[in-house]
């Protein structure tokens, strides 16, 4: 980060005196009086001693830590709580790379006009060679910051459907705001997903997005999860592979199947198995509240009676961002029909359960109960949370 805080300032000034090192970071450090003093005079080995005793000072405070890592010789690394400290403190606002992505995701950089304006109003240099892609590295390679680019030459009405199609929490009247929504969006993005947990983390931070009928753009970090050619069938993928995982990785169920995108007949979009009890869920993507009327309910009787021709279902959950003022009572009229528990269920409370699960429960070999989803009608995450107190206590 602060790497390219300095890239950014140094690209942007003429003079090398102006330059900042690392010696101006310790120096800033230094005026918090937990730091000793260095000056631009000092000699490299002077300087390198000065900062290293700086490094031990600032892990004896626990301001820092020494990161044990094959591939690096020293390295030390800033507490995840400080870093909105050091943000403040060190204007920073976006990676070159996700800046990059950013760039290449927006329709609006693929205009030519948009560009040229951009390049005309923060007087860039590079040759271009007539292409957008080398326009668009060119503003990054100029060091001009993203918030000022999506201020100065971003049309409103383009910062507005940027917000209404990541679904993005802003006031769509102010400028400001839009454009800290959008460079907040794509800063915590990333190009490819490397690991389970690092996957399980993004899907969890999405989730209630992916489940949102009315975001029509798959977020970027989770691009190339999923191959599917049409947007709104790689969000549906998305949720039924989000759900499963959730499932699977976070509440460590093993006996988890996804049976949506690759099975044939009357099926659910995933069952779950847990001591000879069997849970089938079905995820619903809606822009609005999911009322669960009669066909679905039809459906979803089908799903049970096949299913029950093997094992026997206990619980048969919903999934969907919201329900209707009707769907509760429409659950309970389905309950009665086939004798098994009818959830609905937030995606909202869900990732609320998986990160009470994370933060109190999970442990190796430890299964969430199924039982949790016991009764009836709308799923209730301070119930659950009061049976795991019992069951665990």
């Amino acid at each position: 980060m602060v790497s390219s805080y300095f890239e950014i300032h140094n690209n942007a000034t003429n003079s090398k005196h102006e330059y900042y090192t690392w010696l101006d970071f310790f120096q800033r450090l230094s005026t918090l009086g937990r730091f000793p003093k260095v000056t631009r005079s000092d000699s490299p080995e002077h300087a390198h001693d000065t900062i290293e005793k700086g490094v031990w000072s600032l892990q004896e405070q626990a301001l820092i830590y020494e990161v044990d890592d094959p591939n690096y010789d020293e390295l030390v690394g800033i507490p995840e709580d400080y870093i909105e400290k050091i943000r403040d403190w060190l204007y920073y606002e976006m990676s070159d790379e996700n800046y990059r992505q950013m760039l290449e995701t927006l329709d609006v950089f693929d205009r030519q006009s948009i560009l040229i304006e951009a390049r005309g109003e923060f007087d860039i240099s590079g040759k271009n060679y007539g292409k957008n892609e080398n326009r668009r590295g060119n503003i990054i390679q100029e060091g001009i910051y993203p918030s000022e680019l999506l201020r100065e030459v971003v049309p409103k009405d383009d910062l507005k459907d940027i917000v209404d199609r990541y679904g993005l929490d802003a006031h769509k009247l102010k400028t400001g705001e839009m454009v800290s929504a959008i460079i907040e969006y794509f800063e915590l993005s990333q190009n490819t997903v490397e690991g389970e947990d690092e996957k399980i983390d993004l899907y969890l931070n999405s989730y209630e997005d992916i489940a949102d009928g009315a975001v029509t753009e798959v977020p970027p970090q989770l691009q190339d999860l999923i191959d599917a050619d049409d947007i709104s069938d790689k969000l549906d993928i998305l949720f039924e592979e989000a759900t499963g995982e959730i499932f699977r990785e976070v509440f460590n169920l093993e006996e988890t199947n996804q049976l949506g995108q690759q099975a044939t007949g009357v099926v659910a979009d995933g069952e779950i198995e847990q001591n000879d009890q069997w849970l089938l869920w079905d995820n619903k993507r809606r822009r609005q509240g999911f009322s669960l009327g009669s066909d679905t309910r039809s459906k979803i009787k089908n799903y049970i009676d096949t299913k029950d021709q093997q094992h026997d279902v206990e619980w048969f959950l919903i999934i969907a961002p919201e329900f209707t003022d009707k769907a509760p009572a429409n659950a309970l009229q389905l309950e009665m029909q086939v004798g098994t528990d009818i959830r609905l269920v937030r995606a909202e409370d869900l990732t609320a359960l998986a990160e009470l699960w994370q933060e109190n429960y999970a442990a190796e070999g430890r299964e969430l109960p199924l039982s949790v989803f016991t009764g009836s009608k709308i799923f209730d995450v301070e119930t659950a949370a009061s049976l795991l107190e019992t069951q665990f206590a």
